[in-house]
């Protein structure tokens, strides 16, 4: 069972309630963020820590804001995070009815 657990979505609807279910799983420590930099960031802080994340959940879409990023959607985040630690189970999901953005995922 996972240990460790990053969220990435940017609306509070959604995150609540994925963070419900993890909680209800015991997940120890469950993490979230809104932006897929602060993901990022976080991933690289707990390989250097020597605690890793187990999995990343993460929406495909994020939505734009006053914040500047540099990562902004999850396509990017995936590919970020598979070059700091290729090894991290992933769970993607979008409302949008489009699987080849989540295939495509699968060659990063």
């Amino acid at each position: 069972m996972f240990k460790k657990v990053l969220v990435a979505e940017d609306l509070d609807s959604i995150s609540i309630g994925i963070i419900q279910v993890l909680e209800d799983l015991n997940i120890p420590v469950i993490d979230h963020v809104k932006y897929c930099d602060d993901a990022l960031l976080k991933i690289k802080k707990g390989m250097t820590e020597n605690s890793p994340y187990d999995l990343l959940i993460s929406d495909l879409s994020f939505k734009s804001d006053h914040r500047k990023t540099k990562l902004s959607s999850g396509e990017e985040l995936i590919g970020a995070v598979n070059k700091v630690q290729p090894s991290l189970k992933k769970i993607i999901f979008s409302i949008e009815d489009k699987s080849y953005r989540i295939k495509s995922l699968l060659m990063i």
